[in-house]
């Protein structure tokens, strides 16, 4: 009988034993349940996995959790798949279903044994060799298939979105591997897939909404083309009968009603629980330590490459983990692995940069020289553009690399572009540059004003800002025609995102020209803040007022907090019903937020990371600043309804404040050990756009929740690991490493990716096909790199974790003092939380010196550090800076600047107090009650 024969006669008796033997009836279903969880089973897998607590299934009918694939080879020949199509289905016991796939003399048996329990649903797949040759196996993959947000729903509703179904996020590291799952509502309960002993997960694919997660990947892995970090193995059966001819894998379905609880539950269950500070993602000029905890025994940590990595162990920490400290020589990506229980292992994901302040600094210097256009008379004349990395080019309108038509957008205005230049601004307010200054100036003047944006004389509409694909196209009716022929004519300046990216811009120009205005020619510092409270204005009207569907009040957009700066600034310049305008436009969003949407987490989608800068932002300003009751405070032409609000508190803000974090937190990773998943944003299933603009953008609002409104130290770890997470996307380095991980080449020193692609290889949404690592544009990344300037701060904090130990600084203790060296890029914000001792120092426009520690010593009661004079030719410029201190705990006695006492007032939020500057260094010396 030859082969084609033989397939044939198979393919006839799977046939008759589905036909004949009910048991394996596609209709037949079992349920297991107890006074936790009720468990649905179907012909192939369990369909249904919920919590008695909760309303919502983890998966779907027609859904199969614990349907292993299979692929194995005998003789080293032709991979073949198990049939699963034959499977016997029996009850062991009352909370026990036993799965068989095993016919005739097929080779290879495999069982799934499916046991409910108090704890939840285990699974143990046995594989065995029933044959007399030995059986290597391929692939050993477990599809997992969930309700994930608008699965099954072409018009989900809010509820179906945010109640009903889970964001995925998923830690492949060998052993103590896992996946989570929580509602993007931020509510519990929260779900757990656990691998048990002996059972590791090296690789992922994600295809038909199906995340594959393989304990063996050795057939299928090295087909895929990409780079992947962990080995693609096999693994053999010796014949039946013999040693190693059967073995077992385990997997817990499990769930927790609080997010906290996750961590616990992964130690509980016998896994590895890592932390790490500052990140996973560990700038050169500080050191990383992580937290090893364990129900079992550490045998050893071990670095990928030991000459340039240093380990060392540390001893018990607060908690009961093992704590080491890692110093990274190697710049790039750096493999730490634990090994654990006399033979497990588990890997850990470091990427080691250069010091952030260098990031920033290169990263202005790349945008300005590298990615502007100088074209006198063509209209992108100004413009910044992307880089694309990969071929070593400035991208445009004369070379697209395709980005035409709509898509023209990607090189030439919208997220992509308008976040560079404001980027540029607020690092040239932390450190002024005469070149860049300049630079900025030339896009102002020659692709923004009348170009980009509408002047203050073109009417209607003065200030609005011209949208997709590009202003060139949207001023030009013929030309809008041929890409938008079905348009209603609208003028194209209602996309509400462009706003802020704008307003962002003229704020800090604002800046820049009032602190150095020798550096600035184009606009004064009151020209440059008009301009941004007249695009504000345009931002509150345009938009909702051309097309109401962009819903201005509704949607958190990111960058649009500026504006709160913008309305401190029109008050101290005596410009004061301009600032209130914006203050009772900026109070609508607030109240709507607060009162009027169960779920204000949207945008262009129906669920959306973006929202989570905002919503803290409009939180917080809702906590500080009491809001007044209001009756038909603002038409919604939308839902043809008044939004009022009779009743307006604190408390009320408070715990949207908290619902607002825990939703976040459904989109941000924090239990797994990799630099692009710990702290990053991860709301994509297939995992090709991780660690985007919202890793430090919505990090913001996390480490500011830590530092004001929680006494959880968890958050400032989580909050610092989002702040450094992203900046592993830039591609810099030294000669010894050819001045990039990403793509070698000093010319390239500087540039950044757009987002991170941690499956093996795949497409984006900008439809380009990339290997595993950055996208090789920069994009939107600039917006999140924006939000450095008030995310970077020092924070020394007795940890409940790490004991004492400082976020983003160096930090060395003796008997009598505290002294930590800032290293967190920027240099202006400090915090000390030890103790009875919690106080926050801000400085505007100079910082703390490089190189020199800020002393605590008095028990936190006395507070020292050298002042940095950050104005060009600062011998020549005597000034005055500004600082804030707040604290609920601590009130500031005594300032002394060079030794002379300086007034102290008390400010709405804590107190403020001018420090005269008149060298480069000024000692400073605060004394607290």
């Amino acid at each position: 009988m030859n082969k084609s024969e033989l397939t044939t006669l198979w393919s006839v008796l799977i046939v008759l034993l589905v036909t004949i033997n009910p048991l394996c009836t596609k209709a037949q279903t079992h349920e297991l349940s107890n006074s936790q969880y009720k468990v649905e089973l179907s012909w192939n897998g369990v369909s249904s996995f919920r919590a008695l607590a909760d309303s919502a299934s983890l998966f779907s009918q027609g859904d199969a959790w614990g349907n292993v694939q299979l692929k194995y080879r005998v003789n080293n020949e032709d991979w073949n798949r198990l049939f699963t199509n034959t499977t016997h289905i029996s009850k062991v016991d009352d909370q026990t279903i036993l799965y068989r796939d095993s016919i005739f003399d097929m080779p290879l048996s495999m069982k799934r044994y499916y046991t409910l329990k108090e704890d939840g649903l285990h699974l143990r797949v046995e594989l065995a060799n029933t044959g007399k040759r030995e059986i290597e196996l391929g692939d050993v993959a477990l599809p997992v298939k969930w309700n994930l947000p608008g699965r099954g729903h072409a018009n989900a509703t809010p509820k179906e979105v945010f109640e009903k179904s889970f964001i995925q996020k998923q830690n492949i590291s060998l052993n103590s591997s896992f996946l989570t799952f929580s509602k993007p509502s931020g509510e519990g309960p929260f779900y757990l897939m656990l691998t048990g002993e002996n059972t590791p997960l090296e690789y992922f694919e994600y295809a038909n909404e199906t995340s594959n997660v393989y304990i063996h990947s050795g057939c299928s892995g090295p087909e895929k083309e990409g780079t992947w970090r962990l080995p693609h193995t096999t693994h053999k059966l010796a014949p039946a009968g013999k040693n190693g001819s059967i073995v077992e894998y385990q997997f817990l379905l499990t769930s927790v009603s609080e997010y906290e609880d996750l961590r616990e539950s992964v130690y509980q269950n016998g896994l590895l629980d890592v932390r790490a500070t500052p990140g996973y993602t560990v700038p050169q000029n500080l050191s990383a330590t992580i937290a090893l905890r364990l129900k079992g025994q550490i045998d050893s940590v071990v670095p990928e490459y030991p000459a340039q990595t240093e380990i060392k162990s540390l001893g018990e920490g607060p908690n009961g983990a093992w704590l080491y400290e890692i110093n990274f020589e190697r710049l790039g990506e750096n493999l730490i692995t634990v090994f654990y229980n006399n033979g497990e292992r588990s890997v850990l994901e470091f990427f080691s940069t250069e010091p952030v302040e260098t990031l920033i600094k290169k990263r202005s210097s790349f945008i300005v020289n590298n990615q502007q256009h100088k074209a006198p008379g063509k209209w992108w004349d100004g413009l910044y553009s992307v880089y694309d990395m990969k071929y070593g080019k400035l991208r445009g309108p004369e070379d697209s690399d395709g980005f035409d038509g709509w898509w023209g957008y990607v090189i030439a205005c919208d997220d992509p572009i308008l976040g560079k230049a404001p980027f540029v601004a607020a690092k040239n307010v932390v450190y002024p540059d005469s070149t860049e200054i300049a630079s900025l100036e030339y896009y102002l003047e020659n692709f923004v004003w009348g170009k980009l944006q509408r002047t203050n004389e073109e009417e209607p509409y003065p200030y609005g800002i011209y949208g997709v694909p590009n202003w060139h196209v949207s001023r030009d009716s013929a030309l809008h025609a041929q890409i938008f022929p079905n348009d209603d004519k609208a003028m194209q300046i209602w996309r509400a995102y462009d706003y802020p990216h704008i307003i962002k811009l003229y704020y800090h120009m604002y800046e820049i020209a009032k602190e150095v205005p020798q550096l600035t020619n184009y606009l004064d510092a009151n020209e440059y803040l008009e301009r941004a409270f007249q695009t504000a204005v345009a931002y509150y009207k345009y938009p909702y007022e051309i097309w109401s569907w962009f819903d201005t009040y509704k949607w958190g957009i990111y960058n649009e907090q500026v504006i709160l700066d913008v309305i401190t600034e029109l008050d101290k310049n005596g410009k004061n019903s301009d600032a209130e305008y914006l203050r009772k436009e900026w109070e609508k969003k607030a109240k709507y937020f607060i009162y009027d949407d169960e779920y204000p987490y949207r945008s262009e989608h129906s669920f959306d990371r973006t929202a989570f800068e905002s919503s803290f932002a409009l939180a917080k300003y809702a906590i500080e600043n009491p809001m007044k009751p209001d009756d038909k405070l603002w038409y919604d032409k939308n839902k043809k309804v008044w939004y009022s609000h009779p009743k307006v508190t604190k408390e009320d803000a408070v715990r949207f404040m908290d619902r607002q974090h825990y939703a976040g937190l459904s989109v941000r990773g924090w239990l797994t050990p990799k630099y692009y998943l710990a702290g990053a944003d991860c709301a994509g299933p297939d995992h090709t756009h991780e660690m985007s603009y919202m890793s430090m953008m919505g990090g913001w609002s996390i480490l500011e929740y830590g530092l004001y409104f929680s006494d959880n130290t968890d958050w400032l770890e989580l909050g610092y690991n989002s702040y450094l997470s992203s900046w592993a996307l830039m591609n810099t380095g030294n000669e010894a490493s050819d001045y990039g991980y990403w793509y070698p080449g000093k010319e390239k020193d500087g540039a950044t990716g757009w987002a991170f692609m941690s499956a093996k290889s795949g497409d984006t949404w900008l439809l380009k096909h990339e290997n595993r690592g950055v996208w090789h544009y920069d994009g939107e990344i600039d917006l999140g790199y924006g939000a450095a300037f008030h995310t970077a701060r020092t924070v020394v904090v007795q940890d409940s974790v790490f004991g004492l130990h400082a976020y983003g600084g160096d930090l060395k203790q003796d008997k009598s003092s505290i002294q930590v060296i800032p290293g967190d890029g920027v240099r202006q914000q400090f915090s000390y939380i030890v103790d009875d001792c919690r106080y926050h120092l801000s400085l505007q426009q100079d910082g703390f010196a490089k190189e020199s520690p800020v002393t605590i010593s008095s028990k936190g009661k006395k507070l020292s550090f050298t002042l940095e004079n950050r104005i060009p030719d600062a011998s020549e410029l005597s000034h005055n800076t500004l600082l804030k201190i707040r604290s609920d705990k601590n009130v500031p006695q005594k300032i002394t600047v060079a030794g002379k006492s300086i007034p102290i007032r008390k400010a709405s939020l804590g107190w403020e107090a001018e420090l005269p500057v008149n060298s480069n260094h000024e000692e400073v010396i605060i004394q607290f009650k």
